[in-house]
């Protein structure tokens, strides 16, 4: 059973038994939003990713061997400088990472939100043409980001129920049957998963780097193109859908991946916990015309 949280002198020894040559390197726990690893900064260039959880464990793991496949994007992705493989007693990888320098990727640090929407169409362009052999496959171990919509129709259709008071049931009912009946036309494809701004770096104005892959899979690219209702300004969507090349079937089960991400967090955690998170997802239903 993984810890939820380990104080720095644990830290400091993990990485003595695991990473020597890094042990003595300044160490900071930092403070993140993200639910599955704690973030430790390693002198000024690395950060240390360990799990917090059992679910975190695979997802981790499966960053630390593809993210190496994945260099050479248009946009950077999370570079791996160590990948260590604890034993029994502890039971998990970790991973030290360089350090990206910049802000999260919201729209009051990108100044030229068209710019930036292109260069994310331009990312997901080459990520979809990675070779997909021996990769992991969209499911569970993701999530479900990725699988065919129809699997996710009754946990859809039980959040759509829970915010009858806030959205339009029918309409919604109407946009996600809509999405599933769109045929997937393309080959399974290298997918982020989770395309928010919490997980884009942007730096001196401009988009520039993709991180947290712990949902990647290969699976339907539509749940890519969700983004142009979660995070690409309304403005500039129809230059992303031009850019990514994305057709009519394409961007309706886009729009379905953007309600059922809305739907089933808002409907979890509205009045409990999470507020950033659920305003996020009463943006993206605003945006998709549903409130």
């Amino acid at each position: 059973m993984v810890r939820q949280e380990h104080t720095l002198d644990e830290v400091r020894a993990i990485l003595t038994e695991y990473a020597a040559e890094w042990a003595d390197l300044p160490l900071k726990q930092l403070v993140s939003t993200g639910t599955d690893n704690t973030l430790y900064r390693l002198a000024d260039d690395y950060v240390l990713r360990i799990p917090k959880r059992d679910s975190a464990i695979l997802p981790l793991k499966k960053e630390l061997i593809w993210l190496p496949r994945l260099r050479g994007l248009p946009l950077r992705v999370p570079q791996v400088v160590f990948h260590a493989k604890t034993t029994y007693d502890l039971g998990f990888d970790f991973g030290i990472f360089k350090w990206e320098n910049g802000q999260i990727a919201t729209p009051d640090q990108l100044p030229n939100r068209m710019q930036a929407a292109k260069s994310l169409a331009q990312f997901l362009s080459a990520l979809h043409q990675v070779e997909t052999v021996n990769a992991p496959k969209a499911g569970a171990e993701n999530h479900n980001r990725g699988v065919d919509l129809a699997v996710l129709t009754e946990k859809t259709h039980a959040s759509i129920v829970i915010l009858a008071d806030e959205i339009d049931t029918n309409k919604a009912r109407e946009m996600w049957e809509l999405g599933c009946s769109a045929p997937v036309v393309e080959r399974p494809v290298w997918i982020h998963g989770d395309l928010k701004a919490d997980n884009m770096i942007s730096c001196d104005g401009e988009l520039k780097a993709v991180i947290d892959w712990g949902l990647s899979a290969v699976g339907d690219p539509a749940v890519d193109y969700a983004t142009a209702w979660t995070w690409i300004e309304p403005e500039c969507r129809d230059t992303f859908q031009d850019e990514c090349n994305i057709v009519e079937d394409d961007w309706h089960r886009a729009k379905s991946w953007a309600l059922y991400c809305a739907v089933i967090s808002l409907s979890y955690y509205r009045g409990r916990s999470h507020k950033e998170l659920c305003e996020q997802s009463r943006l993206t239903l605003q945006r998709l015309e549903l409130c």
